[in-house]
């Protein structure tokens, strides 16, 4: 957590719950994990990337695993079995969590502010949503599609006035839950959505109303971060060689019309390991980036579900170099034990 400084009054009646961080020391810089570690639901967790000190090429950092803090920062209890749910997505500093059970279907949407520690209630999730919904973060908004008695629905979780948060319906996508990847554009308006056999689709909020871009599909697979500082789309490649690379593509025209492919290109550097079960990349801004892998422990294989297991967390800076290649430096890691009650939640990983 930031470290607090006093105030260099002496006066005994000061109130110190108005301490705030220093306002010359650069901001802590943080990722949020979201585990299924607890018997009763979900745990947060945030982990302090400027204490990574950890080699990524050393082959026995896993030796020198850290746990994580204890308890996380904050609790989520879903009970666990058949019908229920949880969903994870992060808007900014906030991360929206977004359950259901079979008993309580007017469960509402629970947003954490990372970096306040400030939870607030939203609305129950909309019915047509209650099915197994894909959460796209745009902004300060998080837009849901989900498909239910043969339809496909798509809304979008706005600040709302006093009421804190609102739902809105809209007219679904062609694309549906079928979407493989999404990546918001630096307007702040537009999402586009690429989907297999499909094609590309560019969604308008401020029209309410989508577009097709072609038949081409962004590289990525998940979502997709736009980064200023190299000007592009970031995420993890999709398929063959580029599966689970850091990637960057260019940034398409928000206006309608199909359009040529964008130009991409994968990171000259491979930052996963062979050991890697599962990978998620977190974006933290001005070109900072963590790369989180799931992998069990030593001995055990990687088609093997394991209740104890291992997070490597690397952080990393992406540019170009003067050939116009993109490079992942600056790398530091660190690895983490961990829990996992089960292999029907992917765990999540936010930068806030």
């Amino acid at each position: 957590m930031p470290k607090r400084h006093r105030s260099e009054s002496s006066d005994d009646d000061d109130d110190r719950g108005s301490r705030r961080p220093c306002p010359r020391c650069p901001p802590q810089r943080h990722v949020c994990v979201v585990l299924d570690d607890w018997s009763k639901g979900y745990g947060i967790y945030k982990l302090d990337v400027d204490g990574f000190d950890g080699d990524p090429h050393d082959a026995d950092l896993d030796l020198r695993a850290e746990r994580l803090q204890d308890p996380p920062v904050f609790r989520l209890q879903i009970p666990d079995g058949d019908g229920h749910w949880a969903s994870f997505a992060a808007a900014g500093t906030r991360i929206f969590a977004v359950g259901y059970s079979d008993e309580d279907k007017d469960a509402p949407v629970l947003v954490y502010d990372a970096a306040t520690g400030a939870l607030a209630v939203g609305p129950p999730t909309p019915v047509e949503l209650q099915n197994c919904p894909r959460l796209v973060p745009a902004g300060d908004k998080v837009y849901a599609m989900d498909r239910r008695d043969g339809k496909d629905h798509f809304a979008v979780l706005a600040p709302h006035g006093r009421r804190g948060w609102a739902w809105s319906r809209l007219a679904p996508p062609d694309a549906g839950r079928a979407a493989a990847c999404h990546a918001a554009h630096p307007d702040g308006r537009t999402v586009f959505f690429s989907a297999h056999g499909r094609g590309t689709f560019s969604f308008d909020a401020g029209t309410e109303e989508w577009a097709w871009r072609g038949e081409w599909m962004l590289p990525f697979r998940g979502q997709a971060y736009y980064d200023g500082e190299v000007d592009a789309w970031v995420g993890l490649g999709r398929g063959g060689a580029a599966e689970g690379r850091v990637c960057s593509c260019d940034v398409v025209p928000p206006g309608g019309g199909s359009a040529q492919p964008p130009a991409w290109k994968l990171a000259e550097e491979t930052l996963t390991s062979q050991r890697s079960i599962a990978v998620e990349l977190a974006h933290m801004g001005g070109g900072e980036f963590c790369l989180v892998e799931y992998r069990n422990t030593r001995g055990v294989a990687e088609d093997v579900f394991a209740e104890h297991c291992l997070l490597y967390a690397t952080t990393f800076r992406l540019r170009y170099d003067k050939d116009g290649a993109l490079r992942a430096a600056a790398r530091r890691a660190l690895c983490y034990e961990v829990r996992k009650k089960s292999n029907t939640f992917h765990w999540r990983a936010f930068g806030t």
